[in-house]
């Protein structure tokens, strides 16, 4: 915001009022040519320029006043009962000093009575005070949007991140619980799962921080998951990727494609006895990449009473949300051969203004 402890408003003033100097001084100058009266240039622009100057002085005071004394429904008796003083007072003080220029200039009419000088001055100039408001009001307008834009996108970068965080380590619970399952059964299993999960740590660093990476690194990211999945169901599980390699630069949420897998893996395979398969497709849709991962698993209940999200798929649609508002879409549905399908839509050509890169 605008102050008098701000050296913009000294800035912004010094050179508004100079453009208004120069303008007036060949406007005032053009009209007395007309009139033929034969001005004095140099008269001209040193009686326009000391005019916009002292109300450089001015300008920070005004503006200081704009926002300690706007006008609203609850405050405007009281913000017009400053101003309209204030303002005279103001018009009057600068009419004051560039009547006092001119006396020393010897430029003044003396046969003119120093307070009827005094009054006609500062009356022309009162409007002066009135725009100078105005512009002020605006600013201070302005100022509180840009604010209030800023709270959101902290606000929407604040809730993304706890978003995110939860997602991490609601893998690497999972991710645990299967290693100390395989122990047991399988050690030298246990043992690579272990050098997986450390494989996809090693990855996601690269990430930190980040709401948004491309495509190939959320693949890579997807693939360590996979590997350590691949490694606790051995023959039981096959998975598919078919993505198009224009699409690997394309910007998606980071840590997205993994929750969704796990969905399919742990609600559809791991209750199913029979072997089951993953097919994970990427491709660009109507400016939007369609992502779709669907398995033979069990399916959902077409009773939407007896329907449940995990806290992956909603975690996963929280984000989205957070992220690109309605031009998203998550949509879950069972798969026409059997099985669930998820389906993904995410803008192609967003750029995140919330994504820390």
């Amino acid at each position: 915001m605008l102050s008098l402890r701000r050296w913009q408003t000294w800035a912004f003033s010094l050179a508004g009022w100079t453009i208004y100097a120069i303008l007036d001084s060949a406007g005032s100058y053009a009209i007395m040519m007309a009139r033929a009266e034969n001005p004095v240039l140099y008269r001209v622009a040193i009686w326009n320029f000391a005019e916009a100057y002292i109300w450089v002085l001015f300008t920070p005071l005004i503006y200081a006043m704009a926002l300690r004394y706007g006008f609203n429904r609850e405050s405007w008796k009281k913000s017009l009962a400053i101003h309209i003083p204030l303002s005279l007072l103001v018009a009057a003080l600068g009419a004051w000093m560039l009547i006092h220029m001119a006396m020393f200039f010897r430029w003044s009419d003396t046969s003119v009575p120093f307070t009827t000088r005094l009054m006609s001055l500062g009356l022309q100039d009162l409007p002066r005070y009135f725009v100078t408001l105005g512009v002020a009001y605006c600013v201070r307008l302005r100022d509180r949007e840009a604010e209030s834009s800023q709270l959101e996108a902290r606000l929407a970068q604040a809730q993304l991140e706890i978003l995110k965080n939860q997602m991490e380590p609601h893998f690497l619970f999972n991710a645990l619980n299967s290693i100390a399952a395989l122990t047991r059964i399988d050690p030298a299993a246990a043992e690579r799962m272990t050098l997986k999960l450390a494989a996809f740590l090693r990855v996601s660093l690269d990430c930190a921080g980040s709401q948004e990476i491309p495509l190939k690194q959320e693949l890579d990211f997807l693939q360590n998951y996979l590997d350590i999945q691949l490694t606790r169901f051995r023959d039981r599980l096959t998975v598919h990727l078919d993505v198009d390699s224009n699409l690997l630069s394309a910007p998606v949420p980071s840590l997205i494609l993994q929750p969704l897998v796990e969905n399919a893996i742990r609600h559809g395979i791991a209750k199913s006895a029979t072997p089951g398969h993953v097919n994970i497709t990427a491709a660009r849709s109507n400016g939007s990449i369609k992502i779709e991962i669907a398995d033979n698993g069990e399916g959902v209940t077409d009773d939407p009473t007896q329907r449940h999200e995990g806290f992956g798929l909603r975690n996963t649609r929280a984000r989205l949300q957070q992220l690109y508002g309605e031009r998203q879409h998550l949509h879950l549905e069972n798969a026409p051969g059997g099985g669930c399908r998820v389906s993904l839509m995410i803008p192609l050509a967003h750029a995140s203004t919330v994504a820390g890169h």
